[in-house]
């Protein structure tokens, strides 16, 4: 028992301190030699408390011989406290150094083992240890991304839906009053909302409805939008302002320049297959009276938000065909 218990100590020993304390900052020298001094040490204290159980086991053996209780009674054989160790000296000097040296070596090979046990597993441990705060490290740095990512969207969102009130309050219009409205649900879901890790569906829908809704009071007629997403969305989540960025380009792009404006967006879910499609068609003006020329910012944008969060899990696509520019979403849902 004393002789496990030892084994454990130095495994432990060589673990949490020789290994981590010695090694990583002494050196392999130090260390060699203090793993050494440490086996020598716990053998000879083992060696000890083996002597002072034998001796205990001998002095109750002796008791019960001469109280006639045990083996060959009182005087008997008792045959050594351990009995025969092998040939001694006057076998031959050199024959019993050597089985001395062999005695010795076999002893300790238990010893060395452990030690060499302990260390594979301390550098296990540590491995592993650096690959959690790695992982962790590159989970905050996407984090980071995301959130730097999402501020991008926010203030772009409300500088041009400023623009739109600056509109309407020279017009004194009447429908300044109800464009703050819309205003203040968009700024609600920006601010309460964009925080998350997750939305409804219905949500980010709701939201795309109020950005409309305040482009149209804008536009007015001048624009022809057709949206009609399915009604029963419930359960599906998805990342906040992921969708708006397309619509809010189709807007920049597709409205002023362009005669006769046409916005047509189309949201289908496949409930079998588990993909979302999201696809916004509007009509452009030639490429020479672009009104901005950062327009691309925001799908770029978007796309980096995507190989984070789905990876492999989506298909972006961007074309232009003839005066009709398409951008086509699709996200495989959770």
């Amino acid at each position: 028992m004393a002789y496990k218990v030892i084994l454990a100590i130095l495994f432990y020993l060589n673990t949490y301190y020789l290994y981590p304390v010695i090694y990583r900052q002494r050196g392999m020298l130090v260390y060699v030699v203090t793993v050494i001094a440490s086996i020598a040490i716990l053998y000879f204290l083992s060696d000890l408390i083996s002597e002072l159980v034998d001796k205990m086991d001998f002095d109750k053996f002796e008791r019960e011989v001469h109280e006639g209780k045990g083996p060959g009674g009182p005087g008997g054989p008792r045959g050594g406290r351990r009995g025969p160790r092998g040939p001694g000296p006057d076998s031959g000097m050199f024959i019993w150094i050597w089985w001395k040296i062999g005695e010795l070596w076999f002893r300790l090979l238990p010893y060395f083992f452990v030690v060499c046990s302990s260390f594979i597993y301390r550098l296990q441990l540590d491995n592993s240890i650096q690959s959690k705060i790695r992982k962790e490290k590159e989970n905050e740095n996407l984090k980071t991304e995301l959130s730097f990512l999402r501020s991008q969207v926010s203030p772009h969102f409300i500088f041009n839906i400023l623009n739109n009130m600056v509109s309407l309050a020279r017009k004194k219009s009447d429908l300044l009053e109800p464009s703050l409205i819309q205003l203040s649900n968009l700024m609600r879901y920006m601010l309460y909302e964009n925080d998350d890790e997750k939305v409804t569906l219905d949500k980010e829908i709701s939201y795309l409805k109020s950005y409309i809704n305040l482009q149209l009071l804008r536009f007015g007629d001048d624009v022809t939008i057709t949206f009609n997403p399915p009604e029963n969305t419930g359960g599906i989540t998805i990342e906040p302002m992921l969708l708006a960025p397309f619509v809010e380009n189709a807007f920049k792009h597709g409205v002023g320049m362009v005669e006769n404006p046409q916005i047509n967006i189309l949201l289908t879910i496949n409930e079998q297959t588990g993909w979302l499609d999201f696809k916004v068609m509007n009509t452009i003006a030639p490429q020479q009276d672009s009104k901005d020329k950062s327009s691309g910012i925001g799908l770029v944008n978007v796309r980096r938000r995507l190989e984070l969060l789905y990876k492999d899990n989506f298909n972006m696509d961007i074309m232009q065909t003839g005066s009709v520019f398409v951008a086509d979403l699709k996200i495989k849902l959770a």
